[in-house]
């Protein structure tokens, strides 16, 4: 490389490093996309040093504004620490707030607090509300876990057929979790026809995605 194309990339440097403290400048106290444009920015280091906590500053000012990406994005700050201390408490609370304006993402993982109780009080009743409607927006993690609770009765009534239904929606998604699950109900016959042949391509296909489980089935079999 040349010194003037070294000297060139600097130059481009700068001036993207201008372009932004001017755009920065310009974010109105309203401009909730702004906000969250600048955040994500932040984040992934777009024409400036990444920087998690000034992510989670702007991520916030988009967030109180309703802005829904935004407060998905700062939940998933709270829950993981990142740019912000820990809090699951905090990343229940911009979760839900997402959550009612229909984010898909935000939904299921509001679920699996209520499920697990982390950040809440355990709810498996309130998991099942937003992991359906999760699921019925073609989340196929929220497909999964549905599948999974009605397989184990947590919330619900046990259900094998309700099972294989959400789990052959995530399967149809190429989850391999779910392909993995709902091979187990073709192997045994439980809320579908028994079929081993349908069993060992499930089992084949979670193998390829590194499911340990499959691969043992696969090698039993």
């Amino acid at each position: 490389i040349t010194e003037a194309e070294v000297l060139a990339k600097e130059w481009q440097q700068k001036l993207k490093a201008e372009e932004f403290d001017r755009t920065k400048a310009t974010v109105n106290a309203d401009d909730a996309e702004a906000q969250y444009k600048l955040g994500t920015r932040y984040k992934l280091g777009q024409d400036v040093a990444k920087d998690p906590e000034e992510a989670a500053k702007w991520y916030r000012k988009a967030a109180e504004q309703k802005h829904s990406q935004a407060q998905y994005n700062l939940g998933h700050m709270y829950a993981y620490g990142h740019g912000v201390e820990k809090d699951e408490k905090e990343a229940v609370r911009w979760w839900h707030g997402a959550a009612e304006q229909n984010h898909p993402e935000a939904q299921n993982n509001l679920g699996a607090m209520y499920a697990n109780g982390r950040g809440v009080e355990k709810n498996e009743k309130e998991a099942v509300i937003w992991y359906r409607k999760a699921a019925e927006q073609n989340v196929s993690e929220a497909q999964h876990n549905l599948g999974f609770i009605y397989f184990y009765a947590q919330g619900v009534e046990k259900d094998y057929e309700e099972a294989a239904k959400w789990w052959r929606k995530a399967t149809d998604q190429n989850n391999p979790d779910a392909q993995f699950k709902l091979g187990v109900l073709y192997s045994s016959g439980r809320g579908v026809e028994k079929n081993e042949e349908e069993a060992v391509e499930l089992y084949r296909r979670a193998a390829e995605q590194n499911i340990s489980e499959a691969q043992l089935k696969l090698g039993v079999m």
